[in-house]
Formats: structure tokens, sequence, C-alpha cells
């Protein structure tokens, strides 16, 4: 008897997550298709590259670290530690440093690898102009 009870509860118990499980997957299909709907009203698609993100991020958290740190000082009459202030623009300017080297880095990259395929491209075809 007690056995039976039991598997009565374990079978209930996985009828009910199972049941919770489709919900779960019927709203996150809804969430999709919301999603997909408020996309195509927008004019313009976004699709933002995650370093341009980074640099985005960065600029907006020295931009907001300057003016808290002026209105602070206004109203409380105190300045901020010099040596968060230091740690916080050093932080932010060695991380766009190291994004704009790998910009650059990877523009040369790019522009060398174009250059040795058109140089082939031309001592391949002796009647190419160029």
């Amino acid at each position: 008897m007690l056995l039976r009870t039991r598997q009565k509860s374990h079978e209930r118990t996985m009828h009910q997550l199972d049941q919770k499980l489709r919900i779960a997957e019927m709203k996150r299909e809804e969430w999709e298709i919301k999603c997909e709907i408020f996309k195509s009203y927008l004019p313009i698609r976004f699709k933002i590259k995650f370093n341009k993100l980074i640099v985005l991020l960065s600029i907006v958290a020295i931009i907001s670290y300057t003016i808290a740190a002026i209105l602070l000082q206004k109203y409380t009459m105190m300045e901020l530690s010099p040596t968060l202030t230091t740690c916080v623009y050093a932080f932010f300017g060695t991380e766009l440093l190291g994004l704009a080297g790998i910009k650059i880095c990877d523009t040369k990259f790019t522009q060398c690898e174009t250059s040795k395929v058109i140089e082939n491209i031309i001592e391949e075809d002796p009647d190419a102009v160029g």
C-alpha cells in the first residue's frame, strides 16, 4: 500500500513537471515570435559586434564616472579617491587601447593579404591591367 502511494506521487510529480516543461516551451516560442514581430517594425537592423559593444560600454562608463565624480564633489565638497579615479581611467583606457590595437593590426593584416592576392593575380595574368 505504501509503495503504491509513492508510485502515484512520483507519477503525479513527473506529470506536473512535464506540463511545466510544455508551458515553458510554449512561452519561449511566444517570446521568440514577439521578438521577430518587434524586429520587423524596426526600420534599421542592429547587429553590433562584440568589440564595438565593449568600446561603447567603456565610453559610457568613463563618462558616467566623470559626471558622478563631479556631482559628488560639488554636493559633498569632498574629492573622490584619486586612486579610484586613476584605476577607473586606467582600466577603461587600457581596454580601449587594446581594442584599438587589435583593430589596427587586423586592418593591416587584411590589407597585406589583399595586396598579395592582387599581386598574384597580376603575375599570373600577363594581360591584366594594373
